[in-house]
C-alpha cells in the first residue's frame, strides 16, 4: 500500500510535470492529478479548477476504471474547463472546440466526453473528412454514471444525473434524470430530497 507521503509526493511531481510540458494549463490550489492521468494540450488553454481531482488510480475505485483519466486537445484553439472541486475518474474528455465541466461534479470511470464525431455523416470515402466539433457543456453538481457517452453539441443543466451506459445527445435542463441510448429526460428530479429516486 502507498503511503500518504508518497501519495502526496507524487500529486505534487505530476503537478511540476503538468505545468513544465504545458505552459498554457491553469492548475488551481489543491488540485490533485494522479501519475497516470495524461494531458495533451497541443499549445491550447486547459482550466483546471480548485481541488479537482483528475484521478486515475482504481485502487479503492468502486467499480472498474478502463483507461486513465485523459485530456486532450489537439485542434488549436480547443478549450477544457473542469470548475472547483469537480471529480474526473478515469475519464476520456477529448476537445476540438470546447467542453466545459461546471463545479462540484462527479464523473464515473469509462465515460467518454468527445466535441466531434471524427468523421462526416455522408461519405462515399469513411477515411476522408473531418466533421464540424460542436461544444459541450456540463453544468454544476452533475453525476455521470459509468460508461457514458457524451456526444458533441450536448447541454446538461446543473443538479442532473446521467445514468450509468447513456448515450447523450441534445439539451437538458437543470434537475434532469438522463437515461438510456439514445438518452431521454426520464424525469425532473426534486434535488431536495435525497430518497426521491433511486436509479
Amino acid at each position: 500500500m502507498v503511503s500518504k507521503k508518497i501519495k502526496q509526493f507524487l500529486f505534487h511531481l505530476k503537478l511540476f510535470l503538468v505545468k513544465k510540458r504545458n505552459p498554457n494549463i491553469e492548475i488551481g490550489n489543491g488540485a490533485k492529478i494522479d501519475f497516470a492521468t495524461k494531458i495533451f494540450s497541443c499549445g491550447n488553454k486547459i482550466t483546471i479548477g480548485e481541488k479537482v481531482y483528475l484521478r486515475s488510480n482504481p485502487n479503492f475505485y468502486q467499480a472498474g476504471m478502463p483507461f486513465p483519466t485523459t485530456l486532450l486537445t489537439d485542434v488549436k484553439g480547443a478549450v477544457i474547463k473542469i470548475g472547483n472541486n469537480s471529480r474526473i475518474n478515469g475519464v476520456y474528455i477529448h476537445a476540438q472546440k470546447e467542453i466545459s465541466i461546471g463545479e462540484n461534479c462527479v464523473i464515473a470511470s469509462g465515460v467518454n466526453i468527445i466535441d466531434t464525431n471524427g468523421h462526416i455523416l455522408n461519405s462515399l470515402d469513411r477515411t476522408v473528412g473531418r466533421d464540424t466539433p460542436s461544444e459541450i457543456i456540463i453544468g454544476d453538481n452533475v453525476w455521470i454514471g459509468l460508461n457514458a457517452v457524451i456526444l458533441k453539441g450536448v447541454k446538461i443543466g446543473n443538479n442532473s444525473v446521467v445514468s450509468a451506459g447513456s448515450v447523450v445527445k441534445g439539451s437538458f435542463p437543470d434537475n434532469s434524470l438522463i437515461m438510456g441510448n439514445p438518452a431521454q429526460l426520464i424525469k425532473i428530479l426534486d434535488i431536495t430530497d435525497e430518497n426521491s429516486y433511486t436509479i
